[in-house]
This record gives C-alpha cells, sequence and structure tokens, in this order.
C-alpha cells in the first residue's frame, strides 16, 4: 500500500493507474487524496462528459457503461464509486464489478473511495479483502489510519507552515489536547489559528484564547482539579461543562473514564508493565498519551482512593438514573467527596 508522500511521488509521474482504492479511519485524508488524485487526472477542470460518479446505490451495468466510455476530447475518462459497501455487494454483483475493474480501457480510472463509510483492513471481509489485495497488486491502495502521537504533533505543524505560521511540536500537544485527535476539528481549528497567528507563531496563549476544548476534555481537566485538591477550580469547571450544555450522565460516565485510565496506570506501573503495553492490552490506540497523563497526576493519590472515587462516581450514576435527584447538585457533592477521597492517605 501507498502512504501520502508516495502518492504524492506516483503523481507527480504522471504514470496513472487504472484503479485507485481509497479508504480508512481518517475520513479528511480519504478526501484529501481522492482530490489530490482527481485533480491531477482532470487538471483540475471537471468535465461532464469524463466525469461519472456513483455511490453505494449504483448499478454496476451503469458503471460498465462508463467505463467503456471514450473521453471527450482526450484526457482521461474518470469514475468515481464513494462509499460503495464492498462486502455487502451480492456475489454476482462483486464478480461484475471485478471484471470491469480487469478490464479497464487503457484511458479509464475508477477510484473506489469510503469518505464516509467506515471499512479498515480489521474489518474488512472476504470481499473487500480481495479488492484491497487486487487494487495493490494492480492499481494504487491507501488505508489512511488515525495519526497518534508525535507523528499527529508533526503533521499540525507542517499545516501551520504551510498556513504561512510557526507551530512548536509542544504546543501541537496542547491543541490536541484541547479539541481531540479528530483530524476534521483539528483542521477547523488550525485555520483559525492560522489566521489569527497572521504569519506570527502560534502559541498556546492563542489556543486558549480561541479554541473551545470539547466536552471530554473539559471533564478531563476536571478530573485534574479534583486530584490536585483544587476544590474552588473544579467546581467552576462544573459550571463552565453545565454552561455548554453537559449533563451529570456525560460528567460521571467521562470521570469514570479518567478514574480507570488511573487505576489502570497505577497498577500497571506497580506490576512493572510500561505504558505502552497497557494501552495496547485495553485497546487505548490513538489515546495512549492519557495514561501518560494521568500516571503523572495520581502520583499522590493512592491506589485505593483510586478504587473508591469510582464506587463514588458509580453510586451517583445509580442515583441519577433511578431517583427525582437534582442532576447539578449531585455532580457538585459528588466532586466535593472525590476531591476528600483524594487527598485521603489514611491507607498509605
Amino acid at each position: 500500500m501507498l502512504n501520502e508522500s508516495e502518492l504524492k511521488k506516483h503523481l507527480s509521474s504522471g504514470r496513472f493507474k487504472n484503479v485507485y482504492l481509497i479508504f480508512g479511519e481518517e475520513k479528511m485524508l480519504v478526501k484529501r487524496a481522492v482530490e489530490q488524485i482527481e485533480k491531477k487526472l482532470t487538471g483540475g477542470e471537471i468535465n461532464d462528459f469524463n466525469y461519472h460518479v456513483f455511490g453505494n446505490d449504483a448499478d454496476i451495468s451503469e458503471i460498465s457503461i462508463c467505463a467503456d466510455m471514450i473521453p471527450f476530447m482526450g484526457g482521461y475518462n474518470v469514475i468515481r464509486i464513494s462509499d460503495m459497501d464492498i462486502d455487502k455487494l451480492k456475489a454476482d454483483d462483486f464478480n461484475a464489478l471485478m471484471k470491469i475493474l480487469k478490464q479497464l480501457p487503457e484511458m479509464t480510472v475508477v477510484i473506489i473511495a469510503a469518505p464516509t463509510l467506515e471499512v479498515t483492513s480489521k474489518t474488512a471481509k472476504a470481499q473487500m479483502k480481495k479488492l484491497v489485495t487486487y487494487a495493490d497488486k494492480n492499481g494504487v491502495c491507501m488505508e489512511l489510519t488515525h495519526r497518534t502521537g508525535l507523528a499527529l504533533e508533526r503533521d499540525l505543524c507542517k499545516w501551520a507552515k504551510a498556513g504561512g505560521c510557526l507551530m512548536t511540536e509542544l504546543t501541537a500537544h496542547t491543541l490536541i489536547q484541547y479539541v481531540g485527535e479528530d483530524l476534521n476539528l483539528l483542521n477547523t481549528e488550525m485555520k483559525k489559528l492560522t489566521a489569527y497567528a497572521d504569519g506570527e507563531e502560534i502559541t498556546p496563549e492563542m489556543i486558549e484564547l480561541l479554541v473551545s476544548k470539547s466536552t471530554e476534555a473539559s471533564i478531563y481537566d476536571l478530573f485534574g482539579f479534583i486530584i490536585s485538591g483544587n476544590t474552588d477550580k473544579a467546581l467552576s469547571a462544573i459550571s463552565a461543562l453545565y454552561y455548554d450544555g453537559a449533563n451529570g450522565m456525560t460528567i460521571c460516565s467521562v470521570l469514570s473514564n479518567a478514574y480507570l485510565d488511573a487505576y489502570r496506570a497505577r497498577v500497571g506501573s506497580e506490576a512493572g508493565i510500561k505504558t505502552a503495553q497497557i494501552a495496547s492490552g485495553f485497546s487505548y490506540g490513538r489515546r495512549e498519551w492519557v495514561l501518560s497523563k494521568v500516571l503523572k497526576q495520581i502520583r499522590s493519590v493512592t491506589t485505593p482512593a483510586l478504587r473508591k472515587s469510582l464506587d463514588a462516581i458509580i453510586d451517583v450514576q445509580t442515583r441519577l438514573v433511578t431517583e427525582a435527584v437534582d442532576d447539578r447538585t449531585e455532580i457538585e457533592k459528588l466532586v466535593c467527596k472525590l476531591v476528600l477521597i483524594a487527598g485521603d492517605r489514611s491507607d498509605e
């Protein structure tokens, strides 16, 4: 399979293939790759006679008819098939599609892309795997996976440079903690930041000023205030969360995740297990950095206190579901209780 830099070199060579298969977790990158391919094939000028788009419900016979068309006024006959669930095609339709791909005229290019369809190498079944194998051998195949850690930070620095600004990897890490690792959201925020920076360096202060934290990020901040015993900041964080539309169940859910992260990191550390191994064992994937962060935050918190905190959160979740209680009052009481538990050293 090709990666993004290899695709760029391939397209620059002008030696195009008849089949391109683009899929994966990062939908923004899938869309971008398809745009790059189509721009090179069409010269940036879409001609309705030479450009055909099909969706998931496309009739395979119609695709076959378009595939045999002679390009109008030269150039390539481009066919894009978007979000077709290959594994759900009837066997006859799949076989017909494969026959089309194997018999394409020299100047016909078929781009099969999944800009919204959730499909990866791990989730692919027999038909999709067969298509991947064929495209990888006879055309161009790309699976665009999630960016994580340092690779994602470096990508953001490149985006900043493309926008005429500078950004350090440390500042990029700050932005990721605010927004999360969704590339669409990061792309939106980077456009905002580069416009504001106007050729200067993007700083953490600009992120603080311009970027709204995701609800999850804000609740993880709340976790940090609780663990450090800062009741005032914790209660202020709750006010901000409710102002932004959060509710007790959401806060409890993410808080319990934060405590689970902390408990796993602590127990794993005590057992001599590396963070990367813990992340792999619990399928953290791109969220591995969370374990390293919470492990530093809970240095002064005992393991029994973490367990008691989880019990307290579960109790409140149960009350919110089964009793007629005031949502915000329960959360504020919970946070105060969690602060006291975090500061308890009686089990040491």
